[in-house]
């Protein structure tokens, strides 16, 4: 009788691997600890570059964090810097929508929305795809991206294209030379300010509210030390 080991009543067409002699078994060992060797050496090879660039990374969030304030947290910079990525014609249709939306709905429009007004649905649709690449241009300009047309952009709107990315990066270099300005002029950090916090955690993390707990906890022992109870001290 056939024996049915699988389930449906089929037979296990699966081979039993052959039983492999000493030599033979330190022979492949041998052959794939060598390949693994090579493998594990060129990764090392690469974490040198990759943990100085990430270092690197890091002070540079720091100091960001430094100049614009506790709430440009690392995931809010680095979340940044992944919106660069997206796809910017795409990006553009979401603002304009949105744009228009909060119009209809009577909400209020800020600057950076304003910008992606096109001049209404009378507005002949050529002369809004021009715009519109333009208004790309000018976004990969601002991230500096390479200075050419993506893909697919008509050879009509190529220039359009050029035009708005020379406007972002002159308006990059502008506001380069304005904060090398600031930061000149701030100075060096005057030795009694209170050290900024670079690595305080997020508000509603479990660290967040571990750290508050301390604090609280901290703020209750001084109060005791000088004979102070705590309800005194909120009165």
């Amino acid at each position: 009788m056939a024996d049915e080991s699988c389930a449906g009543g089929k037979t296990d067409a699966r081979k039993p691997k052959p039983t492999l002699s000493r030599e033979e078994h330190r022979a492949l060992l041998t052959h794939h600890m060598s390949k693994l060797r090579a493998a594990s050496a060129a990764v090392e090879e690469a974490r040198g570059p990759f943990d100085e660039a990430k270092a690197e990374l890091t002070a540079l969030v720091n100091e960001a964090k430094a100049d614009l304030g506790k709430t440009y947290t690392r995931k809010y910079l680095l979340g940044l810097l992944e919106d660069a990525q997206s796809r910017l014609r795409d990006l553009l249709r979401e603002e304009e929508q949105r744009f228009r939306d909060r119009q209809d709905l009577g909400l209020p429009v800020f600057g950076a929305q304003q910008a992606f007004d096109f001049g209404g649905d009378e507005t002949p649709r050529e002369v809004r795809d021009e715009l519109e690449v333009e208004a790309e241009g000018y976004l990969v300009g601002r991230r500096a991206g390479p200075r050419e047309a993506p893909d697919g952009c008509p050879a009509r709107f190529v220039q359009a294209f050029l035009k708005g990315y020379d406007r972002g990066q002159d308006e990059n270099g502008r506001l380069f030379i304005e904060a090398n300005a600031l930061i000149a002029k701030r100075g060096e950090p005057d030795a009694l300010d209170e050290p900024a916090e670079l690595n305080e955690p997020e508000a509603g993390t479990p660290e967040a509210k571990k750290a508050e707990r301390q604090s609280v906890a901290r703020a209750k022992e001084s109060l005791s030390r000088i004979g102070v109870e705590p309800a005194q001290a909120a009165a």
